[in-house]
């Protein structure tokens, strides 16, 4: 049995082989962006209408989060253009948005998903720098 014809393993969506699996790696990390942004607001938009007894949902349903949700579309935009610098700044913003919940909330809750968020960001900012590397067109002037 070769290769393309065997089980796939969750750990193959982080692998970058070719410049297919290098462009399905950034559009991946770009629609990653997209639904994190609008998990992430429809906690702001609960936030208008709620109040949380909780620290940890209190802290997600502030309005103040539309500022994180704008951040994140643009940069998600951008790294579908594949953009290595708003996906660089996409995986630093990631990071240190998550050490400052974390330390606010005094525990690292969700940790999981947030892994999984951090692998999909690093490998699409791993596929814009390889894609510019290897694979990019560089128009020739006459």
């Amino acid at each position: 049995m070769d290769a393309k014809s065997g089980k796939k393993s969750f750990l193959d969506n982080f692998r970058i082989q070719d410049k297919e699996s290098c462009a399905k790696a950034i559009k991946n990390g770009g629609t990653a962006a997209m639904v994190s942004a609008g998990i992430t607001s429809i906690f702001g938009i609960a936030g208008f209408f709620t109040k949380a007894d909780s620290k940890d949902l209190g802290y997600l349903l502030d309005p103040w989060i539309f500022v994180d949700v704008a951040l994140i579309i643009v940069l998600g935009i951008f790294i579908y253009r594949k953009s290595r610098i708003a996906s660089t700044l996409l995986v630093v913003y990631f990071v240190g948005a998550k050490i400052e919940m974390w330390y606010e909330l005094g525990n690292p809750s969700g940790l999981p998903m947030a892994i999984i968020w951090f692998l999909l960001y690093v490998t699409a900012m791993r596929g814009t720098y390889i894609w510019h590397s290897k694979y990019r067109t560089v128009p020739v002037s006459d």
